[in-house]
């Protein structure tokens, strides 16, 4: 057990620097474009990638996940060559039926004929994802975490000096376009000549059927999980129009996309490790609760720091056409401290070979809960919409904790005891911040400051022999 919770501290640590280097890259990139292009650039490229992020997951048909999760003595390279073949035919078809059928509808859909060269352009990742799924796979399984890092850093860093440029010599929203499809294009190779497999002209059909068993039940659950996370963006885009879709997605860009970039860290390590343990149930409940620990210890102050401060910030790093999105941020950012509390539940159920459940968990909460709370908050403006986005992480918030009991005995008592570090650090940080900000003239980078190290200084009196060894691990042992 030392041996693999050894190669999960090392996935671990090179998630965590992939991560890094992208949100900071990614945030000077964005900080460029933020100030160069308009709203309306924004918002429509957020029509077109809520369009393509559904294609992304028909495209690929939960087989990464279901080749993930197999155990070793059930995996034969006959179901690599199997899934990458049938992968690149089923991409090939989903591109077609897209070029041709799926983008004039949506370009009428939304009354924005430059849908009709967008969407064409960021569905060629498909075929491209469809080509290094199994290269993808095979590190994941080995939790060769620092291949992958090196790999997506260097396309993210080669795709945004090219959108710098772009935009810089005035390519508008083009620059948006390929931003998004270049690191695709730039990972790609550097797969095919650092991950040692090679495709064989071979398929075998039950083999291919035996993936696909499992691979139906996450695909739903994807295909589910992306139209949730997407909704917001369609009504907004077709009700509100292409400027409030922009304005809010600044506010997603900054809260939800956020956390998610930083819980994906965790959660890209945390699968396929619980998979391998899958076995012990009580391991993987008590590492479930150390991730949820992490993710909360990480997003706390930052959401904090948007609570608080968003107007400032927005008026120091961006043109002020974007103040309209400081409410919709600061509601968001509430959602994700709801959805942090019990962040990685449905991972777990899908290690352990329980994708239905996890399936079934994002139907409910899709079709009885945030599919009509987003309708209604439509009619409200991005307000309304984050206003129903809070709704719903807060139903699906009791959801989570039933399951989470149900089906690993972890209580909401659990779960606040495992947090009381971030939480007291929330509250704490908050009630000294806040006079601060309201009642005196602190510049913004000093409360920034003095968030951090409040916070800092509340976590470091619950864990502080956790962080002596975190900084021994992380900073004095090389891997």
């Amino acid at each position: 057990m030392k041996g693999i919770e050894n190669i999960l501290k090392k996935g671990l640590f090179w998630s965590v620097i992939q991560v890094l280097i992208k949100r900071v890259f990614d945030f000077f990139v964005k900080l460029v474009l933020l100030n160069v292009l308009f709203p309306e650039d924004f918002g429509i490229v957020s029509m077109a990638t809520a369009f393509t992020s559904i294609i992304y997951v028909i495209a690929e048909f939960g087989f990464k996940n279901a080749l993930v999760q197999r155990k070793d003595i059930h995996l034969f390279d006959s179901h690599y060559q199997s899934v990458f073949w049938w992968g690149i035919g089923w991409a090939s078809l989903v591109f077609l039926l897209v070029y041709f059928l799926g983008t004039p509808h949506i370009a009428n859909f939304y009354e924005e004929p430059l849908l009709l060269k967008i969407i064409p352009i960021l569905t060629i990742p498909v075929l491209i994802e469809s080509i290094t799924l199994v290269y993808r796979v095979k590190m994941l399984r080995l939790l060769n975490f620092k291949v992958i890092a090196v790999i997506q850093t260097i396309a993210n860093v080669l795709s945004g000096f090219i959108a710098l440029i772009i935009a810089l010599k005035g390519g508008g929203l083009w620059s948006l376009v390929f931003y998004i499809l270049l690191p695709f294009i730039f990972s790609l190779p550097l797969y095919f000549f650092i991950v040692p497999w090679r495709p064989r002209f071979h398929f075998n059909l039950t083999h291919l059927k035996e993936i696909f068993n499992f691979s139906i039940f996450t695909f739903f659950t994807a295909f589910i999980l992306v139209i949730s996370g997407n909704i917001d963006y369609l009504f907004i885009g077709k009700l509100i129009g292409a400027k409030s879709l922009g304005i809010y997605s600044l506010a997603v860009m900054l809260t939800v996309l956020l956390s998610n970039q930083i819980t994906s860290m965790i959660d890209r390590v945390m699968f396929p490790f619980y998979s391998k343990i899958q076995a012990d149930v009580s391991l993987v409940k008590n590492y479930f609760l150390k991730s949820l620990q992490y993710y909360n210890l990480i997003l706390y102050p930052m959401m904090l720091g948007l609570i608080i401060l968003c107007s400032p910030l927005i008026k120091l790093f961006f043109d002020r056409r974007w103040i309209e999105a400081k409410t919709a941020i600061r509601i968001l950012a509430f959602v994700v401290l709801i959805k942090l509390l019990t962040h990685g539940g449905t991972i777990v159920y899908r290690s352990l070979g329980k994708p239905r459940l996890e399936m079934i968990i994002f139907l409910i909460s899709l079709i009885f809960v945030k599919l009509p709370a987003v309708y209604i908050g439509s009619f409200y403006g991005i307000t309304g919409i984050s206003m129903a986005i809070l709704v719903s992480a807060v139903v699906n918030l009791f959801v989570s904790l039933y399951f989470l009991n149900r089906e690993l005995s972890i209580t909401f008592k659990d779960i606040l005891l495992k947090l009381k570090a971030p939480i007291l650090g929330f509250i704490i940080t908050f009630l000294i911040i806040v006079p601060l900000y309201l009642f005196t003239t602190l510049n913004i980078i000093v409360l920034l400051f003095l968030l951090m190290i409040i916070y800092s200084g509340v976590v470091y009196y619950f864990h502080e022999e956790n962080i002596k060894y975190l900084i021994r691990k992380f900073f004095l042992q090389e891997y």
